[in-house]
C-alpha cells in the first residue's frame, strides 16, 4: 500500500496565496537598503509633518500589514 504523498506546508496552496507571498516580498524590498537609499532618502520634502523617507517607510510598513491582513481574511 503506497505511503500518500503530503503537500508541503512551506508552499502557498492557491494563487492567492502566491500572490500574498509575491506582493509581501515586494513591498518588503521596497523596505531594503539598496532601494530605500536610492529612491526615498529624502528629507527635505516633508510629507503631513514628517520628512519623505520616514513617509516612505510608514507606507511601505502598512501595505506590508494590510498584505498580512488581506491573506488572513482568504485563509491562506
Amino acid at each position: 500500500m503506497p505511503m500518500p504523498v503530503k503537500q508541503s506546508h512551506f508552499l502557498p496552496r492557491s494563487r492567492h496565496g502566491w500572490i500574498a507571498v509575491i506582493a509581501f516580498l515586494g513591498l518588503m524590498a521596497l523596505a531594503q537598503p539598496p532601494i530605500v537609499f536610492r529612491f526615498a532618502n529624502r528629507v527635505e520634502p516633508w510629507v503631513l509633518g514628517v520628512p519623505f523617507l520616514y513617509a516612505w517607510l510608514l507606507g511601505v510598513y502598512v501595505a506590508m500589514i494590510g498584505v498580512l491582513f488581506w491573506a488572513q481574511r482568504q485563509r491562506l
